[in-house]
């Protein structure tokens, strides 16, 4: 599903639009807003992405092990994909009902026990603007909005609106996305069960 914007100049003036100032036609020196979004604006996107299990940010990949061994705890390591943002519930086979796989990120690599290749579903940073889904776009121009409040419109009452908005537009996304697929089923460990 496309989304609603083509560039990162117009994903800033989504949010601009919502604290009610100018647009820009880059990031450059021009104005506050243009400096604010060439310092923000890629850190901000990654944060977002991060948050959420995006639908369009997600990718699965077979990694090969490292050739490393992990000093200690762990049997094996393999490296992140450079593009990985975030690590959600990992579990055997990637199979939505399969069983929780223990490990750790760290370093730029996945510590674990799992045999190779391990099945990563993982948040993938995109640069892409064009590939945002629209409830994306929309969670990000608040969430970009709640950032710039202070310093581009000079009111600290909007930076708690903006906020909220995002928060609530990513409450609604959440929703979306578990109506799309299979619901994930609730693992229960072995020590409650027993009980």
């Amino acid at each position: 599903m496309a989304g609603t914007v083509n560039t990162e100049v117009d994903m800033a003036n989504e949010a601009l639009a919502h604290l009610k100032e100018p647009a820009i036609s880059a990031f450059d020196k021009s104005s506050t807003a243009a400096r604010w979004f060439s310092q923000h604006y890629h850190k901000r996107r990654d944060m977002m992405l991060a948050k959420h299990e995006w639908d369009f940010a997600l990718d699965l990949v077979r990694l090969g092990e490292d050739g490393a061994k992990p000093a200690f705890r762990w049997a094996r390591q393999f490296r992140l994909p450079h593009d990985c943002l975030r690590v959600p519930l990992q579990t055997e086979g990637g199979r939505r009902d399969g069983a929780p796989i223990p490990l750790e990120v760290m370093g730029g690599k996945i510590l674990t026990d799992a045999p190779a290749p391990f099945h990563l579903r993982y948040v993938r940073r995109i640069d892409r603007e064009s590939e945002f889904s629209p409830l994306f776009v929309e969670a990000f121009s608040y969430y970009l909005a709640a950032g710039a409040a202070h310093v581009i419109a000079g009111k600290n009452s909007l930076v708690q609106t903006m906020t909220q908005e995002a928060e609530r537009v990513l409450s609604e996304a959440r929703a979306t996305d578990a109506m799309q697929s299979t619901p994930q089923l609730e693992i229960m460990p072995e020590v409650i069960a027993v009980r």
